[in-house]
């Protein structure tokens, strides 16, 4: 290990001996009713945060969408006339 990479380890283990205590001692404090609701609340942000970057979800209303005959780009389904290069459907 050389010089350069031992400057920043030493300083996260510096940060580590100096916080961990304080995060034992809140947790110890809080107890096991403060352990679920905090447990709880992490695991239901997590899965809507899962749900929300999930393929399928759909926030809005989105049209239905096709593709242009003559040049291809994606326009809207309903759409009499193509954005990207004016052709009339």
């Amino acid at each position: 290990m050389n010089s350069q990479s031992l400057g920043p380890t030493l300083i996260g283990v510096g940060f580590a001996v100096i916080v961990v205590p304080f995060v034992v001692m809140f947790f110890l404090a809080i107890g096991p009713v403060g352990w679920l609701l905090i447990g709880g609340s992490i695991i239901v942000v997590g899965i809507a945060v899962s749900l929300r970057e999930a393929p399928s979800y759909d926030d809005g209303d989105h049209l239905e969408r096709t593709n242009c005959a003559d040049c291809g780009a994606r326009i809207d389904a309903d759409a009499d006339t193509c954005e990207h290069c004016g052709a009339v459907r």
